[in-house]
């Protein structure tokens, strides 16, 4: 949408006469699906072993493996990207011309525009090894902005995680207060960082004996659903949100304001779930959470080029928006099998070193 519709995603100052103004955008919401599944998950995830065994040997293995169990998949892509710069098989800014798209005419929000000349792949290593990671460099592939948030936030619940489950230990509000601290903190370097201290909050929700029945949990999936369709502006079904401007004057926290309760929400209405629906654990289901991260990584990249190409060709946005979601997922097949090897490499790498002897690591600590 925002690079063949960008009227319809609500571009510029087209908010009111887009998708935004409806609970439907929750579908295409990119940036509340990354709070969602990269940060609030993430952080209850990275440091369910440790809430289980309490042992500062996972902690320590946990941050020491976060990076290069994020770097496998991402060099991948970024060398690829590199590559196809060389090749000359970016057409994004020719077709930016035609659906007049700014995010696609500046490669997805890049922090700057390569070419053909300007690529290089010792860059392309470093970046996608390690700089990517540290300081946040992009511009291979723009949807890695998320990962120098998600590195750098992974390390922060690592070491307030401790801090946390040892109030929790003692007093049923202490680690609320801890929570709110870290919060804080995070804020005055980046309101992405919030979610993951915040995102730690699930477990003093899961230990509370209170479980909601399954209607007030359908009403919670409802509502933060709901919410997650909100993208900072005030239009439409959020209108009510106006409130919110008043204090807030930067779109990206007010989304943030909004996007982490909610995502908070929906992942506790998930796990208070005495017996899970059986599809969650069946393959299909599988399938789709070891896709998701290498589709994620390629998707901007096709846009720019089969997709950008497909709009020249046919002068048809509808079937460039088709072609670059089938060419998305067929790209995302054998890195989503690179992928998987990679976090089992790791996986049977770093149990070695475990004081108790190889463990096998948890089905979602795995795919974390």
């Amino acid at each position: 949408m925002a690079a063949f519709a960008p009227s319809m995603n609500g571009a510029g100052n087209m908010a009111a006469q887009s998708l935004r103004i409806s609970p439907v955008f929750v579908a295409f919401n990119g940036v509340s699906a990354v709070y969602l599944f990269f940060f609030v998950l993430s952080s209850y995830v990275l440091v369910k072993r440790y809430f289980q065994t309490r042992k500062a040997e996972d902690l320590l293995l946990g941050a020491v493996k976060r990076l290069p169990r994020l770097a496998g998949p991402v060099l991948v892509t970024v060398l690829t990207s590199c590559l196809v710069f060389k090749l000359g098989l970016y057409f994004f800014d020719d077709a930016a011309a035609v659906t007049r798209s700014e995010w696609l005419s500046t490669f997805g929000n890049a922090s700057r525009t390569l070419s053909r000349e300007t690529a290089s792949f010792a860059d392309a290593l470093l970046q996608g090894a390690w700089r990517t990671f540290i300081f946040g460099d992009q511009y291979y592939d723009s949807s890695l902005w998320t990962m120098v948030v998600e590195f750098w936030g992974s390390m922060l619940i690592f070491a307030l995680a401790p801090i946390i489950f040892f109030l929790q230990a003692r007093s049923a509000l202490l680690p609320w207060f801890g929570v709110a601290i870290g919060v804080f903190l995070s804020l005055q370097v980046s309101f992405y960082f919030c979610a993951f201290p915040a995102g730690l909050v699930l477990y003093p929700l899961l230990a509370m004996e209170f479980r909601p029945n399954r209607w007030a949990r359908g009403a919670m999936v409802a509502g933060s659903l709901l919410l997650l369709g909100y993208a900072g502006s005030a239009v439409g079904v959020y209108r009510p949100f106006a409130i919110l401007e008043i204090a807030v004057s930067d779109a990206g926290l007010r989304q943030a304001c909004v996007a982490i309760p909610a995502s908070i929400m929906l992942v506790y209405a998930t796990l208070s779930v005495e017996n899970p629906p059986s599809w969650l654990s069946r393959k299909a289901a599988r399938f789709l959470g070891d896709l998701s991260f290498p589709l994620y990584l390629v998707h901007v990249p096709i846009i720019c080029s089969l997709g950008s190409w497909v709009v020249l060709a046919s002068g048809s946005t509808a079937l460039a928006a088709a072609a670059a979601i089938l060419g998305s997922v067929l790209v995302a097949l054998p890195l989503m099998a690179f992928n998987n090897w990679w976090v089992q490499a790791l996986g049977a790498l770093f149990n070695k070193f475990r004081r108790s002897g190889p463990v096998a690591a948890a089905p979602a600590a795995a795919t974390a």
